[in-house]
């Protein structure tokens, strides 16, 4: 049996998705809908309302319905005027917009955040994850035929070994801890395949700027990747090297490409771009060691998503679904790190459900309390005596003074 919401102004957790709920009813946010062709925006503001209080309780959507017909207060909460909509009503007006438009409603969403650093450059972290499919309920065989009507496919990971889903890749900004990209692919791909795809997303939409410096887990080492990334994109991609990478070695293969002899005015500039890239390149793979604690911010992010919004495993049976709730569960956590959760250990707090920020107390034991009357006692005693010695020592000097 689940507990009810029982909703108060008291409560940490109501007035936290409060403050997520402000940014999506903000008159000047709505033209994100309007623009990503959203025709009832009240509706749909509504429905990603009863969306995100289910994900922020881990309650199914049917019991977050019935908790706002019974509570009048939850209701208001939600500034839901008429009728509440069902179960039915809620999926089936959510199905009627592609994944793109929630894909695109979510990017313009972080583009409100990013545009509060946008005169810090900041270096960007990209890691993909895992999220499987719950389709294999009672954990029988699924055909590969079955899986293509499905639009489906089987991918591994060490952590989840085979499953039935998506590999999600997200490129983080250090600073605001704010995605700045989303890209999803069916089954697991390998890394270092998806390595041109993602440069070629964030230059496509024009976010990629020269001199930017990307980190990488070890997933996308390639020689390749190292040099197409100044060649192609201008961009430093500081990939983790493995064991038998040498600097000596990508030196080597190290050249510039031969466009750059298209056009003779740009010839010096060019060269000079390629030569301080390199540059740049160098130093942080000598020193990578060293950028690891800032690549597990990515990792908490993961975490926080996984762990306190349920993105690890989805109850859906259908690609354009399991895409929408991944859209979905990003931005919410987005929403709610931009409330001040933005330091490892507040991410971690996070993830294990201390939305307080308050440090724990420390609760002393009644032996301790014991023992520490016990000392002051003590203490008062060692003053008495050293006040009595001190009370005889001055009677005898007396005494003495009387007799001569």
């Amino acid at each position: 049996m689940l507990p009810g919401l029982n909703y108060t102004k008291r409560c940490r957790k109501f007035r936290l998705l409060d403050k997520v709920f402000i940014n999506i009813d903000d008159k000047k946010n709505r033209h994100i809908f309007s623009e990503n062709g959203i025709k009832n925006i009240k509706m749909m503001i509504t429905c990603i309302k009863i969306v995100f209080l289910s994900k922020f309780y881990n309650y199914p959507v049917s019991r977050v319905i019935y908790e706002i017909n019974i509570d009048k207060k939850l209701k208001r909460f939600l500034k839901i005027e008429n009728e509440v909509p069902s179960e039915a009503q809620v999926y089936e007006y959510l199905s009627r917009y592609s994944p793109n438009q929630y894909n695109n409603i979510s990017n313009s969403f972080f583009k409100l955040f990013l545009k509060l650093n946008k005169n810090r450059k900041s270096d960007w972290i990209v890691d993909a994850t895992p999220v499987a499919c719950d389709i294999n309920i009672l954990k029988k065989y699924v055909s590969p035929e079955h899986l293509e009507k499905l639009d489906l496919d089987m991918g591994f990971s060490t952590t989840k070994g085979y499953y039935i889903g998506f590999k999600v890749t997200l490129v983080l900004e250090k600073d605001s801890l704010c995605p700045i990209s989303v890209i999803i692919h069916s089954g697991a791909k390998n890394d270092s395949k998806i390595f041109d795809e993602v440069l070629e997303e964030l230059s496509r939409r024009r976010l990629l700027k020269k001199r930017q410096v990307i980190l990488f887990d070890k997933g996308y080492y390639s020689m390749e990747n190292y040099i197409n990334a100044i060649n192609k994109y201008n961009v430093v991609a500081v990939i983790f090297p493995r064991i038998y990478f040498t600097i000596e070695k990508l030196d080597a293969r190290m050249s510039t490409s031969l466009d750059i002899f298209y056009d003779e005015n740009t010839l010096e500039e060019n060269k000079e771009l390629f030569l301080e890239l390199t540059t740049i390149l160098y130093e942080k793979l000598e020193n990578w060691k060293k950028l690891k604690p800032i690549r597990g911010l990515i990792e908490d992010f993961f975490k926080v998503c996984k762990d306190a919004f349920g993105l690890g495993e989805f109850h859906a049976y259908t690609q354009s679904s399991m895409r929408r709730n991944i859209y979905l569960c990003i931005l919410l956590s987005t929403l709610v790190i931009q409330q001040g959760f933005d330091t490892k250990t507040k991410l971690q707090q996070l993830a294990e459900g201390r939305i307080d920020l308050e440090p724990i107390k420390s609760r002393k034991s009644k032996k301790s309390k014991e023992n520490n009357k016990t000392n002051e006692n003590q203490q008062v005693g060692e003053k008495t005596d050293e006040q009595t010695t001190l009370l005889t020592k001055k009677e005898v000097q007396s005494e003495l003074d009387l007799f001569t």
